[in-house]
């Protein structure tokens, strides 16, 4: 069955998203996106090197319909593209999405970003099916720095859900529902906006991401 449209409740959704007001959601679907076209309300960057990322909404199968996807597999390693949504700035959030990796020889890797200041600074958490684990980065200067990693089965071309729930120092990491990173790192104290990252050739599809904020 068709995953139903979320209809946003016309501008006061959207000041509450753009405040970070606490308790106030928004669900991105991409269904009222063009096919073959970048998303509305999104920006589009790149951390490190290599051809920018291609961020476009494609149609999946019956239960997902549209979804967003980082369709260009440039093997450059240090290649970070990220899709940010231009409508949330927020320090303390619960982030969520739906991801598929399809492809990519180098890497299948899908993350979520927070407290966005620039493409060289903000958090990310992702999850790689060739590797099999969930890492969460600080992203200082352009340069990535892991500070907790673990082992988990990321199967490819398998939708999977990923969310992180941000207060204050402290981040819990959530794959399939299952706590798998729970750190503090006091890195990023200011608000910033959300979005989703690849790296390298992952081609990565993405869907139902939500935003609250806390």
């Amino acid at each position: 069955m068709k995953k139903q449209r979320v209809v946003a409740v016309g501008a006061v959704l959207m000041l509450a998203a753009t405040a970070g007001v606490a308790g106030q959601a928004s669900k991105l679907d991409f269904e009222t996106d063009a096919i073959d076209a970048p998303p509305k309300a999104f920006s589009f960057a790149l951390t490190g090197q290599g051809r920018p990322g291609v961020w476009v909404v494609n149609k999946d199968d019956a239960a997902h319909g549209h979804v967003l996807v980082q369709s260009d597999g440039d093997t450059t390693d240090n290649r970070f593209p990220v899709a940010i949504y231009n409508e949330f700035s927020g320090t303390d959030v619960a982030v969520s999405v739906a991801f598929k990796a399809i492809s990519g020889k180098g890497d299948q890797g899908a993350g979520l970003v927070w407290r966005y200041r620039d493409a060289n600074n903000y958090y990310v958490t992702r999850c790689n099916a060739l590797e099999d684990n969930c890492t969460i980065y600080r992203v200082v200067g352009g340069k990535r720095q892991s500070f907790m990693n673990k082992s988990v089965t990321v199967p490819s071309n398998t939708w999977h859900s990923l969310a992180v729930d941000a207060h204050g120092d402290h981040f819990v990491v959530t794959f399939n529902g299952q706590v798998v990173l729970d750190a503090r790192d006091g890195t990023f104290k200011e608000p910033g906006r959300v979005g989703v990252w690849s790296k390298a050739d992952s081609v990565i599809a993405f869907d139902a991401l939500t935003i609250t904020g806390r």
